[in-house]
């Protein structure tokens, strides 16, 4: 139970949180409001961090908990409550250890802060944490959210199913009454001196180093001393035994280490054949599907896993571990061992390409889309005839990650294909998705695409968030032409629908702001007394983020 001090601290952080969503909104990132709100919001967190090495928040539907107080409750179900922000998409508890640096802070802030139902995002807030990959905040996820297409229905239906069950509270009360009669027929068996000593030896032998290294050693100088064939054959069973076990318990790196003595033994002129043939058969048991799948349990079964060993561990795979590999991706239920996998067929994928490409009949629609995330990764251009034929997948998570990732290839054969992606039929979520990889492409022909949209009769009635976006993806293109065409759609102006023109010329003052356009400032100037407030705010802000950038420049 948490004492006031560090309870009225936390309650600190979390009014600081939802500070800090909505100011990081509405406020571009060299604002200083953007900036205070950074330190406030981590100043809270070393004040907390003075009493408590660790902060842990559960995560309930309308309600967080520190310890055992309610520290925010809402009863609206929407993103404006921070508690049904973080429950629909799955999180169950988030633990920000005291050497949190500013940075993560800041990125973490960034995620929860945004707009993810106004500004169509690709991912949900689990899926942005991942991508983090953050080292000191670490968060707990319920597997059920983890392949739920309606993440916040099943948040809602899951919790009116727990609320009342009165057949499940009776189970539960006659399995208690079943467990203390049985706990009454327990006969007491007491323990005498010399079982005490055999424990006390137990318990010391566990507190040493860890005993499966130096078993490894032990057999290591079997190997030394053996002589036959047979010996040679039995010391290879015992390497499996030994590093089958290992794995199981998560002794990676150890397994690694056994791996390069082995190397180095079998490199040598004078080893012979029966002896590199043993040693053969320590490698292929390590690469084997066991093995793999005893791996994938390791990852699936606690808290996040350091990487390094595993990476040094797959070193010494070959193409044939990939399909195995692959078979986990359907398998694993938490998210830091997926990644941890998706990290392992990164590695892999250049040894055997096509390989990995099958993932992508998958039925299942997450691990198309972990494969879609391996293949951006290598990055190979071969990818793109492989990805182009997934454009129509039937989930639209895919769909969006298809077209992300040949934005990132930035290869012209996937023009057309992200053109047609910005038409009036495509799913919202799905035209921002092919707005930002035409951004990503960054040609002339990509350029010209969402130019010509803009230049379309039509674009006068979309959503302003959509506008918005085409504005801000166009302001990459830090050249005069950029400047000179949002001067000019900044300037227009019309009798007819006057306030979506006004919106067209506030995303314009908004993307003049964003390449820092010094030349723009006397006509945003004109348009800061502007009557309709949407292009008065956002011209006034795009000056104040120019002349921030003129004054650091000196």
């Amino acid at each position: 139970m948490g004492n006031d001090e560090d309870i009225k601290a936390a309650k600190n952080i979390i009014q600081m949180l939802l500070k800090a969503r909505k100011n990081l909104r509405m406020y571009p990132s060299n604002n200083p409001i953007y900036t205070d709100t950074l330190e406030a919001a981590f100043e809270k967190f070393r004040a907390f961090f003075a009493l408590k090495d660790k902060l842990i928040l559960r995560i309930r539907l309308y309600d967080i908990f520190y310890e055992n107080e309610v520290i925010y409750h809402s009863d609206l179900q929407k993103d404006d409550n921070l508690a049904f922000f973080l429950f629909k998409d799955g999180l169950r508890e988030l633990s920000f250890q005291k050497k949190m640096p500013f940075e993560e802070m800041t990125a973490f802030l960034k995620v929860i802060s945004q707009d993810f139902e106004n500004e169509f995002l690709d991912d949900d807030t689990v899926t942005l944490f991942w991508e983090k990959d953050f080292q000191y905040i670490r968060y707990v996820v319920e597997d059920e959210f983890l392949t739920d297409e309606d993440y916040e229905g099943s948040a809602v239906s899951l919790v009116k199913q727990k609320e009342n069950d009165p057949p499940k509270f009776k189970a539960i009360y006659d399995q208690t009454l079943a467990m203390e009669n049985r706990a009454r027929d327990v006969a007491i068996v007491s323990i005498e001196e010399d079982d005490m000593k055999v424990l006390n030896r137990e318990l010391e032998a566990d507190a040493g180093d860890d005993k499966i290294d130096k078993f490894f050693q032990i057999i290591f100088e079997m190997l030394f001393k053996a002589k036959t064939r047979t010996e040679f054959s039995e010391i290879a069973d015992f390497f499996n035994h030994a590093i089958e076990y290992a794995v199981t318990i998560g002794n990676i790196d150890g397994v690694a280490r056994v791996l390069e003595r082995l190397k180095r033994i079998a490199s040598r002129e004078e080893a012979p054949d029966f002896v590199k043939e043993a040693i053969g058969r320590v490698f292929s048991f390590v690469a084997s599907e066991h093995i793999i799948y005893l791996l994938g349990e390791y990852l699936d079964s606690g808290d996040k896993v350091d990487p390094a060993p595993i990476k040094n561990l797959i070193a010494y795979f070959d193409k044939t571990t990939i399909p195995p590999f692959m078979n986990l991706l359907s398998t694993l239920n938490t998210i830091h061992a997926r990644k941890a996998i998706i990290d392992v067929l990164v590695f892999l994928c250049p040894l055997d390409f096509t390989t990995v490409t099958k993932g992508l009949n998958s039925p299942e629609w997450y691990v198309v889309r972990n494969i879609i995330y391996v293949l951006r990764a290598v990055g190979d251009p071969r990818a793109v005839e492989y990805l182009l034929k997934k454009t129509d997948h039937p989930d639209p998570r895919v769909r969006m990650e298809v077209i992300r990732s040949l934005g990132e290839h930035g290869d012209a054969r996937c023009l057309p294909a992200l053109s047609e992606c910005l038409a009036d039929g495509v799913e919202n979520q799905l035209r921002f998705t092919a707005i930002r990889a035409l951004g990503a492409v960054g040609s002339e022909e990509a350029r010209a695409i969402l130019m010509g949209k803009i230049a379309e009769k039509p674009f006068l009635n979309k959503d302003f968030n959509e506008k918005k976006e085409y504005f801000q993806v166009l302001s990459r293109w830090q050249d005069q032409a950029m400047v000179e065409a949002f001067i000019g759609v900044l300037m227009k102006k019309g009798i007819l629908s006057s306030a979506k023109i006004d919106e067209n010329r506030a995303c314009a003052a908004y993307g003049l702001g964003l390449m820092g356009a010094r030349e723009a400032l006397p006509y945003l100037y004109k348009c800061r007394n502007a009557r309709n407030k949407l292009l008065s705010e956002f011209s006034d802000d795009a000056i104040k983020r120019i002349e921030n950038e003129i004054q650091k420049q000196g």
